[in-house]
């Protein structure tokens, strides 16, 4: 790391008033061209080795080289050439793009046919991952996301695993406003989960823990289920095996995109504090390192399907400031911040991101007993709780949710109220983030009850954006531990026991028209 730091001038020589100083200025590593058209090498290698295993030409038959090239199918020469046209624009690309780093911002210059020169000050960094494709990892590289948020960022595609490390490290400290020279003693990186000298691991899942979330879900059966009823059917009615074959691709292709996202992107998952802020690695065969930037979570939602609830586990989903799930899928950046978690774990990956915070100490206010109208299932497990940090809201029956959002976080409350609701006297209240689109409802209270807990959610919300910019959040020192055997001690918390609060005596709430009295 001691790249970054300014090349000495001569005595007496000082910058300019106003001029930046140079740190670094690199290329990215030579075999990027080769990662990004991997897989036609691949297939092109995979031709000519199993031509000559299969004794067509012999390999010390040199002279029959010619006679595999006039042999080969149409193909081969389409596929040839295109990876010969795309390596040739990658060491074109290759050589025009680097990378500037000064004490000031961070620059991608391209000096190609278009010269673009991409400018990113430090302090607009939100975040930096680093992602570990298949193919870049098996040749030791890895690639540097930078996220600015909304506006977009700036990728470096590709650099040596240890120097994408280095870069990320140096970025993030930047961008909290520290003074970064040299890389911190013994924090290389490991090459299986990214974990370095100096990282508070605070959960870590086991392959048979990500397997078993993967398959202890209804969804499951239902892809199993629509594996055999074809063939069940096609075996009653006489179908086709083609109408059968047709159902199976599809089947197929959503089985692979199940498993691919609850299973092979979840795989060795770990949460770690480190010096650069809250990080989870993940990945089976695309190694993953994201960085939460815990001042942009709006929002965590709870989830526990009902076989979860058996076993004990749920999972955390975090909204954050200017990602969505079309821009988690383009910048390989997951919601599911734990997928699968003890109640300890679970309380410990909300302490990460907000110190302090204690579910089980919350006492939940039920919806009144005439919501069983609308709700019958889930009336008594549906309601909410706050205290002077959160808002809580829960819902379900089979499978359950809890919403959890700062007062800091919120844009805007609504109540609203259809026709069903207002015959028996009940209202929704209906609070959203920065995420418009997405709003967190705590449903069917009482209307008095309603318009109280909107207006003081209106007050609680304008007192901690006052009190948060009185004191901005930075990095968090905090740090809480799990059990390691991700076992739940005795006295853990317990954040899905319904424990419930009769509601407040407000005001009495609208009898509904031949209705007897109720007295919530």
């Amino acid at each position: 790391m001691s790249d970054f730091l300014p090349p000495p001038g001569p005595p007496g020589a000082e910058a300019a008033p106003g001029a930046s100083v140079p740190v670094i200025e690199e290329r990215m590593h030579p075999l990027s061209p080769l990662v990004r058209l991997w897989i036609g090498v691949v297939a092109l290698g995979w031709y000519v080795v199993t031509s000559f295993l299969q004794g067509d030409p012999l390999w010390e038959d040199v002279d029959k080289l010619e006679e595999l090239l006039t042999s080969a199918p149409w193909w081969v020469y389409v596929a040839a050439a295109g990876v010969a046209v795309g390596l040739g624009f990658g060491y074109w690309s290759w050589w025009t793009n680097r990378f500037v780093i000064d004490d000031r911002e961070f620059r991608l210059e391209n000096t190609g046919a278009f010269q673009e020169s991409q400018r990113i000050a430090f302090s607009r960094i939100q975040s930096v991952d680093v992602t570990q494709p298949f193919a870049a990892r098996l040749l030791g590289l890895a690639q540097v996301q930078i996220d600015v948020g909304a506006e977009g960022g700036a990728s470096l595609k590709y650099l040596k695993r240890a120097r994408a490390t280095e870069i990320r490290d140096y970025l993030m400290a930047r961008a909290h406003g520290r003074t970064a020279t040299t890389a911190e003693p013994g924090r290389g990186a490991s090459a299986w989960d990214d974990s370095a000298t100096g990282d508070h691991v605070l959960v870590r899942l086991t392959p048979g823990e990500i397997i078993l979330s993967a398959f202890a879900t209804l969804d499951m059966p239902l892809i199993a289920l629509g594996f055999t009823l074809p063939w069940i059917l096609g075996a009653v009615f006489d179908w086709s095996t083609l109408a059968l074959g047709g159902g199976m691709v599809g089947l197929a292709f959503a089985l692979f995109s199940y498993l691919s996202k609850r299973l092979f992107e979840q795989f060795n998952y770990t949460l770690a504090r480190t010096p650069a802020g809250l990080r989870i690695t993940r990945g089976l065969f695309t190694l993953r390192s994201q960085t939460i930037p815990t001042h942009r979570v709006q929002a965590v939602q709870t989830q526990q399907p009902l076989i979860w609830r058996w076993l004990g586990r749920a999972r955390l989903d975090v909204t954050i400031l200017g990602v969505g799930d079309e821009d988690s899928d383009e910048l390989g950046t997951s919601l599911i911040y734990l997928p699968f978690g003890t109640p300890a774990q679970v309380q410990v990956a909300l302490a990460a991101l907000w110190p302090g915070l204690e579910l089980d100490q919350l006492q939940f206010t039920r919806t009144p007993e005439r919501a069983r109208w609308l709700d019958p299932l889930q009336w008594e497990w549906q309601g909410y709780a706050a205290d002077d940090r959160v808002l809580v809201g829960r819902s379900g029956w089979l499978h359950r949710r809890q919403f959890i959002v700062p007062h800091a976080r919120l844009q805007s409350v609504t109540i609203s109220q259809g026709p069903f609701e207002r015959r028996l006297g009940l209202a929704s209240v209906l609070t959203t983030t920065t995420d418009m689109f997405d709003a967190n409802s705590v449903n069917h209270l009482g209307e008095t009850h309603a318009r109280a807990l909107a207006f003081a959610e209106m007050d609680r919300a304008r007192t901690s954006r006052v009190a948060e910019l009185l004191d901005p959040p930075g990095l968090r020192d905090a740090v809480v531990e799990a059990d390691p055997a991700g076992v739940v001690l005795a006295g853990a918390p317990d954040i899905w026991t319904p424990t419930t609060a009769p509601l407040p005596a407000l005001l009495p709430a609208p009898v509904p028209t031949g209705s007897a009295p109720s007295t919530e």
